[in-house]
């Protein structure tokens, strides 16, 4: 007998193809599972790597062994006669057919639960769940398919870097965020804002899965080529309904020209949409921008790295970049307005001393508001000193009433605002904005963050508490989501749980001072006290406002006047919020808490129109 024959008679080779479909439903399975369960990425490669040792273990056990009515003997003891491998096979034949059917239903389960997200990006993935709703309320509702009757929409996905040189990631990003903020100023058209859009790159998901994610009817997508000083540049205009392209260009430019390729590609994206959509509506020029190439890649590298978060290393290179910038170009208005937004960014963290880094915020937004007063950003900047340094609540209402009307489609605009409404006590106005951010930017933790602290404010603390987590399944690592939603557990009766938050926050002024808040809470008086005294001795007065407001909740009113009168001295930004603070609710029936507002000048602030 052939050694063909006698594999096929001992079912050797239906064995080989039983395991290989059992092997790739297992894989499937664990896929899913893992991605259920959190587990680590090494995971999937542990178990395919047993799948693949068992293989030959498989085979050779199929070989050797014979199934008997007997039970498993070995292929050489049983005779011709008494076998039944037949039977053994037919059997196997049917379990190869029931797993294929498991794997065909597995496929079609993978095609159509929506986004494929890897490296451990959740936002794309939990956004089915969040995208779109303005409070817990909404979460059940269905959200709108694209391309429903509605007002259009587009997001603006990164463009790919085509380049030689991957270091070349901040100029295609940053040519895609100059479009997105041009086509945000076209009325009747909602844009979606670039933490929500960005969450895309480097993702293996369809335009179909952006769409519907994002909630858009339309998605813009392109490439960047950049080498020397020629630009290739490629943007498609898909209708997401049915992936079909309504409009699609190349430009060969060089980087001189690459100001001139943006006002095209968002005039020919608005021209592609306003005959179904738009009407007539015209597309604005960019704003406060420059013709000097040098000037415009470095500030395209400023606004990259100011997007890569907090840390103060990447800010001062954000910082350095604009710099550069303002150097070769010292009329580039939306430079000096970027170096305005990260000198606050490095004042508010703590990095430079709070009044030294909002004065030069604060002087170079002016300059930029001087270049091109129609610039929104500059506002926003301008709102915030005039709010936490001046305490000049009406100045600072007027600088975000601008920003806000020349920039109404800007989820940060909307999240700026809200924070300083609800800050002054207009809760109904920081619900309103932050909703509309939520909108605008639906899978990012920030707007999320900002609605949850608007509930927060408004003594609404199951729905603070609902958004709250939604921001944390988005961006769990988000700086203080996780910090914000333990002070929601504290109004909501549970201190044990609301500690457990708080120690995973990364920030540590909020981790330090709140841990002391909820010990605090607890009825843990010394434990709070000795960390209060930690905190103090690790962030000095940095941390003042919260020092105060631990000391609240101690019962010890005396040290918290003390510490908001330093707070005061040294300008605290968490005086920002002093009107609605939960937390300082045991000071407000002391008379010395209306004499500390009306101090600082905002005690008609949330009554003031």
């Amino acid at each position: 007998m052939s050694l063909l024959s006698e594999l096929k008679r001992r079912n050797v080779i239906r064995a080989a193809v039983l395991y290989l479909v059992a092997g790739w439903v297992i894989m499937q399975v664990a896929q899913l599972l893992f991605g259920v369960l959190e587990l680590p990425e090494w995971s999937a490669r542990f178990v395919l790597g047993l799948v693949v040792l068992g293989f030959p273990i498989a085979l050779i056990l199929s070989w050797v062994y014979e199934l008997t009515p007997e039970g498993l003997k070995r292929a050489h003891e049983v005779a011709h006669e008494e076998s039944i491998t037949a039977a053994t096979g037919r059997k196997m034949n049917i379990l190869v057919a029931v797993l294929l059917a498991v794997a065909i239903g597995l496929l079609l389960a993978d095609r159509f639960r929506g986004p494929r997200v890897a490296d451990g990006d959740t936002r794309a993935g939990a956004a089915a769940d969040v995208a779109g709703t303005e409070s817990p309320r909404d979460a059940a509702k269905p959200r709108r398919p694209a391309g429903s009757a509605a007002a259009a929409s587009i997001a603006v996905l990164p463009f790919v870097n085509m380049s030689d040189d991957k270091a070349n990631d901040y100029f295609s990003d940053g040519l895609s965020e100059e479009l997105l903020n041009v086509l945000a100023k076209v009325q009747g058209l909602r844009v979606i804002a670039r933490t929500s859009s960005f969450a895309f790159k480097g993702k293996d998901v369809t335009i179909e899965d952006v769409a519907r994610v994002l909630s858009v009817d339309h998605v813009l997508e392109g490439s960047v080529r950049k080498s020397g000083k020629r630009v290739r540049i490629t943007a498609q205009l898909i209708r997401a309904t049915d992936s079909s392209h309504l409009w699609s260009e190349t430009y060969d430019r060089t980087l001189e020209d690459v100001f001139a390729v943006q006002d095209e590609i968002s005039g020919e994206v608005v021209d592609a949409l306003k005959v179904r959509l738009l009407g007539s509506q015209p597309i604005q020029a960019e704003i406060g921008g420059t013709d000097n190439p040098k000037a415009y890649e470095a500030s395209l590298r400023g606004l990259y790295l100011r997007n890569q978060g907090q840390k103060e290393d990447t800010l001062r290179a954000a910082l350095a970049a604009y710099d550069l910038a303002i150097a070769e170009d010292p009329k580039y208005a939306r430079a000096h307005s970027g170096r305005a937004a990260t000198l606050s960014l490095l004042a508010s963290n703590g990095y430079e001393p709070f009044a030294e880094g909002f004065a030069r915020a604060r002087e170079a937004a002016l300059r930029a508001a001087e270049l091109a007063p129609d610039l929104g950003d500059a506002y926003l900047t301008l709102g915030y000193v005039a709010n936490v340094v001046d305490n000049d609540v009406e100045a600072a209402r007027a600088h975000y009433d601008r920003a806000v009307a020349l920039d109404p489609g800007s989820a940060e605009v909307q999240t700026v605002y809200a924070s300083f409404a609800i800050g002054i006590g207009r809760a109904d106005e920081a619900i309103a904005a932050s909703s509309k951010a939520v909108q605008l930017d639906p899978i990012a933790a920030r707007p999320h963050t900002a609605l949850a602290n608007a509930y927060y404010g408004a003594r609404r603390f199951a729905e603070a508490e609902a958004v709250a987590r939604r921001a944390i399944l988005l961006e769990p690592n988000y700086p203080g989501v996780h910090g914000g939603l333990g002070l929601i557990l504290l109004e909501t009766g549970k201190a044990e749980e609301a500690r457990a938050e708080i120690e995973k926050e990364p920030i540590e002024w909020q981790r330090l001072t709140w841990l002391a808040l909820a010990d605090a809470r607890l009825g843990q008086s010394e434990i709070a006290r000795a960390e209060l005294a930690t905190a103090i001795e690790r962030l000095g007065d940095a941390a003042a406002y919260q020092y105060a407001q631990v000391n609240a909740h101690l019962g010890d009113h005396d040290a918290a006047f003390r510490w908001l009168e330093t707070a005061r001295r040294i300008k605290d930004p968490g005086l920002s919020t002093i009107i609605s603070d939960p937390l300082l609710d045991p000071l407000r029936k002391d008379p010395r808490f209306e004499r500390f507002l009306r101090e600082l000048g905002v005690a008609d602030a949330g009554r003031s129109g």
